[in-house]
């Protein structure tokens, strides 16, 4: 599997779980590490973000298909207001996040298919 892809939808993640952090904190107050980590897991307001931290995972996995995994990555990070919850988030984060727009764009050309030789 592509280490720079891995790499870089870590920082993606990283990226808007920061993003969306800030925002949570602001309205309810500061949460502990274990607190923020409970919500993501299993708060169902956080469901949106699972099927990024889910395709992560699924690089870590032996006998990974990695065409499959390219594929759902596009699919995924393409960001579609009309789409699925997590794009219709993700679009939205785009716009709002430099730093989530600058990750995004490391993830696109990690995504890129090698240049024939």
């Amino acid at each position: 599997m592509n280490p720079g892809l891995r790499r870089t939808l870590l920082e993606l993640h990283r990226s808007i779980v920061s993003i969306e952090r800030e925002d949570h904190e602001r309205k309810t107050g500061s949460a502990s590490a274990g607190e923020f980590l409970r919500l993501l897991v299993q708060d169902e307001a956080w469901a949106w973000l699972r099927p990024l931290s889910a395709l992560i995972v699924q690089m870590d996995e032996k006998n990974v298909d990695e065409a499959a995994l390219l594929a759902e990555a596009r699919k995924l990070l393409k960001p579609d207001p009309e789409g699925t919850s997590f794009q219709q988030h993700y679009a939205w984060l785009l716009e709002r996040s430099p730093e989530v727009a600058h990750a995004h764009g490391q993830v696109m050309v990690a995504l890129k298919p090698p240049a024939a030789s």
